[in-house]
């Protein structure tokens, strides 16, 4: 049996579907107060037989803080997928984060190891990896390095990873993949998926920043091919870059609006104007008690060159990547349809 986290995400639900629909047997971990609604509305994007599907997922109820609860939640599993992970680039939530990514992993590291669960694989992500010039791909071999430019998302997710390092020191196998931009069909109103509300809601302006980026539907097929028997004897104990293409950020918002037959966005926003934009949201903010727009972060982000290679995995195993192009078609497809329902 396979045990679950963040199973209630984009990501994670893509990996339910995957799983049940190869008739693996899924235990996935859940809040009290968990909308499973989402995850159910992605099984049908993709098959008739939702229901039936979703159906066949043990939910187990509890939180990765809670070690007793991890270890009874785990108990009868020999693999494990954490895809779960608090995200935020508001500075209010870095020590929480921080705390939640890295003990929430070591609590399933610990449990791993007293259960002697045979595969762990840890749902990291390109943050956690060293940056380069631009010049140059970021690639498996690349340390983190930490500085006060790096965000506490980067920061959380680098420690988490050492926790599965360390579990790896003493005996458990694992794999560590590190996904670029995930790019998909989920919530309309968070995470990635949010880009495809915003183009068509009017967004006029672009950044000169480029990223990596990959299909949420490559995520899943990675993992659960990284995790096969016939597979595992090679790939465990390493990391694999998953990241199908590096792209300017202008290219992915005029090819979503292209999707979503909306106008391209013909404005450049610089840095000057972003690093007025993101104080401006502060102070917003401060005074009205509301999410910022844009934080120092997400504005850094917005203008840097990054660079991701994401081969490794292609030679390593049977996989291959979905042109990025075609998946923001498929997305934009989805989005269109869920128009009546988008929430």
């Amino acid at each position: 049996m396979i045990f679950l986290t963040g199973g209630t995400g984009m990501l994670g639900a893509h990996l339910l579907y995957d799983l049940t629909k190869s008739g693996a047997r899924v235990r996935a971990l859940k809040r009290k107060n968990s909308d499973l609604l989402p995850v159910k509305k992605i099984f049908s994007w993709y098959t008739a037989d939702a229901d039936r599907l979703f159906q066949n997922i043990e939910w187990f109820e509890g939180d990765l803080l809670d070690g007793l609860a991890i270890r009874e939640a785990m108990a009868g599993t020999d693999t494990v997928i954490h895809a779960a992970a608090k995200v935020s680039f508001l500075p209010a939530d870095s020590s929480d984060m921080l705390y939640v990514n890295t003990t929430g992993t070591a609590n399933l590291v610990d449990a791993a190891l007293e259960l002697k669960v045979r595969r762990f694989c840890q749902v990291s992500s390109i943050a956690a990896l060293g940056e380069q010039d631009g010049q140059v791909a970021v690639d498996e071999t690349l340390s983190w390095k930490n500085n006060r430019k790096r965000s506490a998302y980067s920061e959380s997710k680098f420690q988490a990873e050492m926790e599965v390092w360390r579990g790896i020191q003493e005996g458990l196998e694992g794999v560590i993949v590190n996904p670029s931009v995930i790019l998909g069909p989920g919530k309309w109103n968070s995470g990635s998926p949010r880009l495809f509300q915003t183009v068509w809601n009017g967004m006029r302006f672009y950044t000169d920043g480029s990223n990596g980026f990959v299909d949420v539907r490559d995520v899943s097929t990675a993992i659960i091919t990284l995790l096969q028997t016939d597979n595992w004897e090679r790939v465990k104990n390493q990391r694999f870059v998953l990241s199908a293409e590096n792209l300017p950020y202008r290219e992915i918002f005029e090819a979503i609006a292209v999707a979503l037959n909306q106008k391209k966005p013909s404005f450049r926003a610089n840095l000057l104007l972003l690093q007025l934009g993101w104080r401006a949201s502060a102070l917003i903010s401060l005074l009205t008690g509301k999410e910022p727009a844009l934080t120092r972060q997400t504005v850094r982000s917005s203008v840097r060159q990054a660079l991701y290679d994401g081969s490794k995995v292609t030679r390593t195993i049977d996989f291959n990547y979905t042109p990025i192009a075609n998946t923001i078609q498929h997305t934009g497809e989805i989005f269109l349809q869920d128009l009546p329902g988008k929430s």
